[in-house]
């Protein structure tokens, strides 16, 4: 049975913060939604910004936002200049470092480790599948569009004020 340790802190200003965790817990949820700034980005153009657990890659694709982490689970490696691509409708980035592949709308991993560099090599993925991680996908962020044309990234689907 899993226990969870929870703890509280008292800060400086008397202001609590919460800490919940799970031993050897595979996936973290988050207690509350997490919402990131991002300046405008045009069309095949990507912005990296801080997000909750590192950097996110955001970035306009075929006319639609996308927003996923921009660290590959495999070794923690960048992919701040991962290879994006749209086909049949769906964009996904690559890893530059061992071709693992992720679906930007829900940043479920497509394909783990199939090489080095951009080469497809069935003996050197066998050997980089023994070192990093396990296959795991990443996190994909929602992407609303402001006013102003600055972008919002959020861990949670924004509800329209007409949908209350």
């Amino acid at each position: 049975m899993k226990t969870a340790l929870l703890s509280v802190s008292f800060l400086a200003t008397g202001t609590q913060a919460f800490v919940a965790t799970l031993p050897r817990a595979k996936a973290f949820t988050q207690l509350r939604a997490t919402t990131i700034d991002c300046p405008a980005v045009g069309e095949g153009e990507r912005e990296i910004v801080d997000g909750p657990h590192g950097p996110v890659l955001v970035a306009k694709v075929a006319g639609s936002y996308y927003a996923v982490d921009a660290t590959c689970p495999h070794l923690n490696l960048p992919m701040k200049k991962g290879k994006i691509e749209v086909n049949d409708g769906k964009a996904t980035i690559t890893c530059n470092f061992h071709n693992s592949c992720f679906d930007m709308k829900t940043g479920k991993c497509d394909q783990w480790v199939t090489g080095a560099l951009g080469v497809e090599n069935g003996f050197l993925s066998g050997l980089m599948n023994k070192v990093g991680s396990e296959k795991n996908d990443i996190t994909a962020y929602y992407v609303t569009e402001k006013d102003d044309g600055s972008l919002m990234v959020s861990s949670e689907a924004r509800v329209d004020e007409s949908e209350e």
